[in-house]
C-alpha cells in the first residue's frame, strides 16, 4: 500500500512540476543562503585574524609619554624616558606578565655591495620574535641570548628587504653593512600576514640584538616596549600594574594619563570579536527566514497534494491504515522534499566556497570554510522547517473521514 502511495505523490509532484521545482528551488536557496554566509563569514574572519596576528597576539605595545601633572618635586610637562633595564625590571615588578621585550627603533641606511636601502632597525630582545610572530625560514633563527649577551653583529631580516638586499639567493650567512658596521645574516622572517603596525611592516625590518644596537646607534632609552599577560583576560590590569612599577621607578604618578602611551591590541580583538558574533547572527537571521519562507512553499504544496490525494486517502483508511501511518506518510513526503532541497543547497554552498578558495579572492576574502558546527546547525534547521512545512498537512490528512473522503 505504501509503495502505491509513493508512486502515486510522485505522480503528482510531476503533475505539479512548476511548484515542485519553485518549492525544491527556495528550500535549496535558503539552504545555499546559510551555508554559504556562514562560510564566507568564517573565512573572512580567518583571514582578518590571520592578518591582526601579524602584529603580534594578546601583545600591549607602551611607548614612554609626557606627565601633566607634577609628582613627587617633578613639574608636569617632563618628558619621561626608560632604560631597558626599566622595562626589563617589570618581570619582576609585575608577576602578572609572560614577557617583556625593551624596542629600540632607528631608520638607517643598509646596504649590501652597491645595494643600498633605508630601512627600519630594530634593537631587541629574543622574546621578541615571539611576541610579534616572526617565524622563521627554514635555515635560519632568530636572535638568541648568546647574540644579546656578546653584542654580537648579527641580523634577523623579514622578507621583503631580503628579496630587495639577496633577490633569489639564500641570505643567512651572508654579510649585510649597517651604519659601516657589518652584520651576519643568521635568519629571515616567514612572509605573514599583517594589516596593522608602527614604524612600518615586519617584512621591511631588520632586527639585531638590543645591546648591538646600543652600541652602534649610540642610544640608551628605549622607543618602546612590548609585553604580554600571563592570561589575555588579566590585560587591564597588567596595564595598570605596568604603569605603576614604572612610576614608581621613574617618578611620576600612576593616574598621570599622558605618563604612558599604551596600544592594547586585546581591546581590538575583542572588538573583532563582537563584529563577527553579530555578522554571524545576522547572516544566520537572514538564512533563517529564507529558509522558513521556503517552509511555507513546501507546507503549500504538501496541501495541494494531500488535497488532490483525498479519495486515495479514504480508500487506504477504508482499508485499515491507521491516521497515524496517513500522517507519517505525508511527513516522510516532506522530509523527502526538504532534503532533496537541502542536499541542493549544500551542494552549490560547498561548490561556490571551493571556487572562491581556490582563486586570488581568497587573499582578500579569505577561504570560505563549513565548519562542523555550520552543517549541524543547518541540518537541524532543515529538519525543523521540514517537520513545520509537513505538520499541518499530515494532520490534516490523518483526520479525514473515510467516508467523506471517499465521497470527495
Amino acid at each position: 500500500m505504501r509503495t502505491l502511495s509513493l508512486r502515486d505523490w510522485l505522480r503528482s509532484l510531476r503533475e505539479q512540476r512548476v511548484r515542485t521545482l519553485t518549492t525544491l528551488a527556495g528550500i535549496g536557496w535558503g539552504t545555499f543562503s546559510v551555508v554559504a554566509m556562514m562560510a564566507f563569514g568564517e573565512g573572512l574572519e580567518g583571514i582578518m585574524q590571520e592578518r591582526a596576528a601579524g602584529l603580534g597576539r594578546g601583545i600591549v605595545i607602551a611607548w614612554p609619554g609626557t606627565t601633566t601633572r607634577s609628582h613627587a618635586g617633578f613639574p608636569e610637562g617632563r618628558a619621561l624616558r626608560f632604560t631597558r633595564a626599566d622595562v626589563l625590571s617589570l618581570l619582576d615588578d609585575v608577576p602578572q606578565l609572560e614577557a617583556v621585550c625593551p624596542e629600540y627603533s632607528a631608520r638607517a641606511q643598509v646596504r649590501r655591495g652597491e645595494l643600498v636601502f633605508r630601512t627600519q632597525v630594530n634593537g631587541v630582545n629574543p622574546v621578541y620574535g615571539v611576541l610579534r610572530t616572526q617565524n622563521v625560514e627554514l635555515g635560519g633563527r632568530f636572535l638568541n641570548d648568546a647574540d644579546l649577551s656578546g653584542e654580537r653583529r648579527v641580523a634577523f631580516l623579514g622578507d621583503k628587504i631580503k628579496r630587495q638586499l639577496f633577490g633569489a639567493e639564500d641570505a643567512v650567512g651572508r654579510t649585510l653593512v649597517v651604519l659601516d658596521t657589518p652584520f651576519t645574516v643568521v635568519g629571515v622572517m616567514e612572509p605573514k600576514l599583517q594589516d596593522s603596525d608602527y614604524d612600518g611592516d615586519d617584512d621591511s625590518r631588520i632586527c639585531i640584538p638590543a645591546t648591538t644596537h646600543e652600541r652602534v646607534f649610540g642610544r640608551r632609552y628605549v622607543d618602546d616596549f612590548l609585553f604580554r599577560a600571563r592570561d589575555t583576560r588579566e590585560t587591564a590590569a597588567a596595564i595598570e600594574a605596568v604603569d605603576a612599577a614604572l612610576g614608581r621607578r621613574v617618578g611620576y604618578h600612576p593616574d598621570d594619563a599622558g605618563a604612558l602611551l599604551v596600544w592594547d591590541t586585546t581591546e581590538d580583538e575583542q572588538i573583532r570579536r563582537y563584529i563577527f558574533t553579530a555578522m554571524d547572527i545576522l547572516l544566520g537571521g537572514a538564512g533563517l527566514f529564507t529558509l522558513l519562507v521556503g517552509a511555507v512553499g513546501v507546507g503549500n504544496l504538501m496541501f495541494l497534494l494531500v488535497r488532490q490525494r483525498t479519495r486515495e486517502i479514504g480508500i487506504q483508511m477504508a482499508v485499515g491504515a491507521r491516521p497515524r501511518w496517513i500522517q507519517q506518510e505525508v511527513l516522510m513526503q516532506t522530509a523527502l522534499l526538504v532534503t532533496i532541497g537541502g542536499a541542493a543547497g549544500f551542494s552549490g554552498a560547498f561548490a561556490v566556497s571551493a571556487v572562491v578558495g581556490a582563486t586570488p579572492l581568497a587573499a582578500t576574502l579569505g577561504r570560505p570554510h563549513v565548519s562542523p558546527a555550520v552543517a549541524l546547525g543547518t541540518i537541524g534547521l532543515l529538519a525543523a522547517v521540514g517537520l513545520l512545512a509537513g505538520w499541518f498537512p499530515a494532520r490534516r490528512a490523518a483526520r479525514m473521514d473515510p467516508v467523506e473522503a471517499l465521497s470527495s
